[in-house]
């Protein structure tokens, strides 16, 4: 994977969703997006998301465009929409796909009215 500016990242998706009307004063639930390439990394790495207390969703089986299996899952969380704030959840995000054989694949969230 290319390496990613992971703040400027964080700072487009922040500053786009305010641009397009989204509510700053609501709480924003974050999806953070993992991969991992084995399906017994993925189970263990998904073991320890749940050990650290956070709300992780069900292990997905996938193929990349080049017929490549991979195993994804989500991290959430639930924040203000904080560029700061976020960025602290993303760097911990990054810390833990490496620590755990993953790729950290971004975060999204969705538009609050």
């Amino acid at each position: 994977m290319t390496d990613i500016d992971w703040q400027e990242f964080t700072n487009d998706i922040v500053e786009q969703l305010i641009e397009d009307g989204s509510n700053t004063e609501a709480m924003y639930v974050i999806e953070h997006h993992f991969v991992a390439f084995d399906a017994e990394e993925a189970d263990l790495a998904l073991q320890q998301a749940f050990l650290n207390g956070w709300d992780v969703t069900e292990l997905e089986q996938g193929e990349t465009e080049d017929g490549e299996q991979v195993y994804c899952f989500d991290v959430e969380t639930e924040c203000p929409l904080d560029e700061v704030i976020i960025f602290e959840e993303v760097t911990a995000m990054v810390e833990y796909a490496n620590e755990n054989k993953l790729e950290y694949d971004g975060w999204g969230t969705h538009f609050e009215d």
